[in-house]
């Protein structure tokens, strides 16, 4: 057996080992046989209600969203030749949340959330645009330090605006979107899982035809340009299918940060450099990163949850921390 084969067969059996304790865990416990019985349509209304109508939605955005993020960051990673590239990091994620807030906060009641990828998209459309510009040279393109300069700026800006709007709203919505910000799936809905899967089933077959110029890049660009590759171009593309794909993620996941940095970064250390099975198999690893920490958020404590974006968080920060300290910029 390969070992891409090995990597995706394992990946994929741990994410179904999950999904399916997370189906089962929570403050109302359900058992193996009761799982089995609902599945062939039996056990009572209230377990059928709890497991299809709540669980199964929250667990199938936790794995897309994972997946999506760590898109996102694989091709974020790509473009910049940069190891601590991240939607989270460069500010997009702030982008997208901070339009989502401004539209659950201040124009919905929360009945139409087919228009929160909408409203997220043109956030982190913006936040990407500002760090891009900031950080470009008109003659020297983009170089490491600007551009981690510039989405530290962003992100500093976006999350005081944030802070300020969060004033201003009432009790209720404070608490709704406070949670939200901080990388909670709880209460996501069929219509969440349905509006994610489209658009990422739309976005990712386009990324897919940029990852083999994405590799070429990674050897610099000259050698890019001498095999044809139009650097402008694939690099356009691919920053706004990644900011695209963050910002839907985070519309129906919330504001998860370092999935992007920690996913691609895992698949390179398995299989290598930017190939289309690297690739797909950080999808794999973001998706149990978001559906482990999700699982684990709402067992840990006794009552109450821990939203998953802050426990991948705790690794994600310190992990990004050591890649700073131990490169060379």
């Amino acid at each position: 057996m390969s070992k891409k084969v090995f990597a995706i067969s394992s990946l994929s059996c741990l994410i179904l080992l999950v999904f399916i304790i997370s189906l089962l865990s929570g403050s109302n416990q359900l058992s193996l046989e009761t799982f089995w019985q609902i599945i062939q349509g039996g056990g009572t209304a209230t377990q059928r209600l709890l497991l299809i109508n709540f669980r199964l939605p929250r667990t199938l955005v936790a794995i897309l969203a994972g997946a999506g993020l760590a898109f996102a960051g694989f091709l974020l990673q790509g473009v910049t030749r940069n190891d601590l590239a991240d939607s989270s990091i460069l500010g997009i994620n702030s982008g997208a949340g901070l339009f989502v807030l401004l539209y659950l906060g201040f124009f919905s009641d929360g009945s139409r959330p087919w228009l929160l990828p909408l409203f997220a998209s043109l956030g982190s459309l913006l936040a990407g645009s500002v760090v891009y510009l900031t950080a470009h040279r008109r003659h020297g393109g983009i170089t490491v330090n600007r551009l981690l300069l510039a989405g530290i700026a962003v992100n500093a800006g976006i999350s005081a605006l944030t802070l300020f709007l969060t004033v201003n709203m009432s009790e209720q919505t404070y608490n709704f979107v406070t949670s939200w910000l901080a990388g909670s799936i709880w209460g996501v809905s069929w219509q969440y899982v349905l509006i994610l899967t489209v658009a990422l089933i739309i976005l990712l077959p386009i990324t897919l035809t940029q990852i083999k110029a994405l590799e070429v890049l990674g050897f610099g660009d000259e050698a890019a340009i001498s095999l044809g590759v139009k650097i402008k171009n694939l690099r356009q593309v691919s920053l706004l299918l990644a900011i695209l794909i963050a910002g839907c993620c985070v519309s129906m996941a919330g504001s998860i940060s370092f999935v992007g940095l920690l996913a691609p970064h895992a698949a390179k250390r398995l299989l290598g450099s930017a190939k289309i099975s690297t690739y797909l198999t950080s999808g794999l690893i973001g998706a149990l990163f978001v559906l482990a920490g999700d699982t684990l958020g709402k067992n840990i404590l006794a009552s109450g949850e821990i939203p998953a974006g802050i426990l991948v968080a705790l690794i994600g920060a310190p992990y990004f921390v050591f890649l700073l300290m131990r490169k060379s910029y």
